[in-house]
């Protein structure tokens, strides 16, 4: 029987990556009958060990900066009827793809594969662009592969296999060190080299154009990329697309628009680029346009994008025969580059008032992807106000649901009167929307108009009733507490926790916001505290909050705790104690600096009046001084007085009826 299937893969000195690579190729070495062939380039023994476990075709490599040479020695030991080659630092999501293509027979069609190697943007894993990469081809006498760096297996030999099945890569990202240059450090001299002995091969321009990106040297990058392109022959239609895009895509990114502009243009009416090209070129226009406000050039050639668009979707065969690395399909439709350019052919068509293609522009956004849509929302409503009231009519008007959409259609009806239907739709809102947005929208609305948030409440959890309670409260202007202090309390007999996050971001405003005097200060930190309290002690076990455990409660609970120890000492006029107690409470919760920075002032002023001790006998001797010093006024003995009143002040400096006097006798002796 003849092997169909050899698998080989580079293995350095990436332990880290190497066992989850091999462990997604189980399937095809189970399914398919097929060998594995490791060549170790490294000198790490654990990743020999780590090889051993999978396979006993282990060829040793001794490193010379030529990856072909190393693939080159895989293909050699090779036995299987296809090659599939892949790195230590790649694995599959899923091969059930190429499992069927062996076990059906469909391999014996074609000659060559590829599958898309996904190339993640950040650690997360959320972001990413994928590729086509053509690892897979029938094994001949010919095959082998060339270039020492960014390696190539030739000789390509339609017909080409395109799997949907990909490997992950975190090959591009930054590390740890946020130095993300190893790899382009490495590729740049040997891409140099090698360019030297070959100047007229135009993939080392493009993988060189490509290495000086990763590093953003637009410099640099442009100008391989135009020797590149002075050197692409013609029949290389694939290479020389990628050139076209890449050029103006630099130029872009050096952000000379007006060059990136001219060059655009040159290349659709001179070099008659393939289709795919012409819509990268053309998204390029568009951003372009749109930096110069030059709004009806934006939107000619948002039509022409999405024309040519709607022709290739019908054409899928056009997709996988005009790509090339980074031009490809994905590049195009890639969320986070297609949205935003129809989002400005909405607002283009805004500014010219041409409601039409504004409606066509609108209906192309992903509103059944919320995901992606939410992004896009604080931009819509900022638009809503400035393009009103076209904007907001044509939003209802989109036959997508939506729930942005859905709650434009509730604004509409109320402010058409419709309050029936507008309840209908709230409560639809209520009990439909999750996106963390439109929620803060519906919750602002209904403690405003003081409607029933259960549908809500009743499926939403805590932490996510603080981060849209503690929104609504910093969006609200602080004159219309009033309706949210009547909201907490329409809380209380439902969600008392809900009720008391909210009370605890109107005491922070009272406190921060209120410019209250001692009593009123001291008596809102206290309720402040107070709550606070409350809505742990409703969540956690009472022995959490003896004095040893403590530590593991949340900061600003322990603050509060702490407040409220100094807030009694200080009524048992133990003010040094109640000084540090403040101090340790600035500690544990930063964000009331203000606040206690205000006590603690009071404080001040209180250590520096007359001594605790004084009692009565002093008050009582404070009457009888301020009713002579009243006397001496009227007989117009201002020097005496004054010498009186200068001892007497500094004992009593919140006394306000001597503060006056003493105002009127400097008016009167200066």
């Amino acid at each position: 029987m003849k092997l169909p299937l050899t698998i080989s893969l580079l293995a350095s000195n990436r332990i880290a990556t190497l066992e989850r690579c091999l462990d997604s190729l189980k399937p095809l070495l189970l399914e398919v009958p097929a060998e594995l062939i490791i060549v170790f380039t490294g000198t790490d023994e654990r990743v020999r060990q780590v090889a051993e476990r999978y396979t006993d075709q282990i060829v040793p490599f001794t490193w010379c900066n030529d990856f072909s040479a190393a693939r080159n020695a895989g293909l050699k030991h090779a036995k299987g009827e296809w090659f599939l080659y892949l790195d230590d630092d790649e694995w599959f999501e899923d091969v059930t793809e190429i499992c069927d293509f062996f076990r059906s027979g469909e391999y014996r069609q074609y000659n060559f594969a590829g599958y898309v190697q996904r190339n993640y943007l950040n650690w997360m894993g959320s972001r990413h662009a994928d590729v086509v990469v053509y690892r897979m081809a029938r094994r001949s006498p010919k095959l082998h592969f060339e270039n020492p760096i960014h390696e190539e297996l030739l000789p390509y030999v339609p017909p080409c296999k395109i799997f949907q099945a990909y490997v992950h890569h975190y090959g591009y990202l930054k590390d740890t060190t946020g130095d993300n240059s190893g790899k382009a450090s490495r590729n740049i001299p040997l891409l140099l080299e090698d360019l030297e002995k070959r100047p007229d091969y135009t993939k080392n321009y493009v993988q060189l154009a490509q290495e000086y990106c990763t590093e953003e040297n637009w410099e640099q990058a442009e100008e391989i990329c135009r020797k590149g392109r002075n050197v692409c022959p013609k029949e290389e239609p694939l290479l020389k697309g990628w050139l076209q895009v890449a050029l103006v895509e630099i130029l872009y990114k050096k952000k000379d628009y007006k060059q990136a502009e001219k060059e655009a243009l040159l290349i659709l009416e001179r070099e008659k680029p393939v289709e795919l090209v012409r819509l990268l070129l053309f998204e390029f226009l568009v951003v372009i346009y749109e930096e110069r406000k030059a709004y009806e050039k934006l939107l000619e050639y948002g039509v022409k994008f999405e024309k040519l668009l709607s022709y290739m979707e019908s054409r899928p065969d056009l997709w996988s025969n005009q790509q090339m690395g980074t031009v490809s399909r994905d590049k195009v439709l890639h969320p986070e580059w297609l949205y935003p350019i129809r989002l400005k052919c909405v607002k283009a068509s805004l500014e010219l008032d041409n409601l039409k293609e504004a409606e066509f522009f609108l209906e192309l956004l992903p509103w059944e992807d919320e995901y992606s849509i939410q992004a896009y929302y604080p931009l819509l409503e900022q638009w809503k106000k400035v393009y009103a009231p076209a904007l907001p009519e044509l939003l209802v008007r989109l036959p997508q649901d939506s729930p942005y959409i859905l709650y434009q259609k509730l604004l509409h009806e109320e402010q058409n009167g419709n309050l029936e239907a507008g309840m209908f739709l709230f409560h639809r809102c209520l009990k439909e929307i999750d996106q963390p947005y439109l929620q803060r929208q519906l919750v602002e609305k209904a403690l405003h108009e003081k409607k029933d948030l259960s549908a809500l409440l009743d499926r939403m959890d805590l932490d996510s009733w603080k981060m849209c309670i503690s929104v609504v409260i910093n969006e609200t202007p602080y004159v219309e507490d009033p309706y949210l202090w009547e909201a907490r309390e329409v809380l209380f007999t439902k969600y008392p926790l809900q009720g008391l996050c909210l009370e605890k971001l109107l005491w922070e405003r009272v406190l921060s916001r209120g410019f209250l005097m001692k009593e009123d200060l001291l008596k809102a930190l206290g309720e402040y505290c107070r709550c606070i309290q409350a809505f742990y002690k409703g969540q956690y076990r009472e022995m959490m909050f003896e004095e040893k455990s403590r530590y593991l409660l949340p900061s600003d609970c322990r603050m509060a705790l702490t407040v409220q120890d100094a807030l009694e000492h200080w009524t048992q006029g133990k003010l040094t104690e109640t000084v540090r107690l403040f101090r340790q409470a600035l500690k544990i919760y930063p964000q009331i600096t203000g606040i206690i920075r205000e006590v603690l002032r009071l404080l001040k002023n209180e250590t520096a009046g007359p001594p605790q001790t004084a009692g009565a006998e002093f008050e009582q001797l404070a009457v009888q001084m301020k009713a002579a010093l009243n006397g001496m006024v009227q007989r117009g003995q201002y020097k005496e007085a004054m010498s009186v009143l200068s001892q007497l002040l500094p004992l009593l400096p919140n006394d306000m009826e001597l503060l006056k006097l003493w105002q009127l006798l400097l008016s009167r002796t200066c």
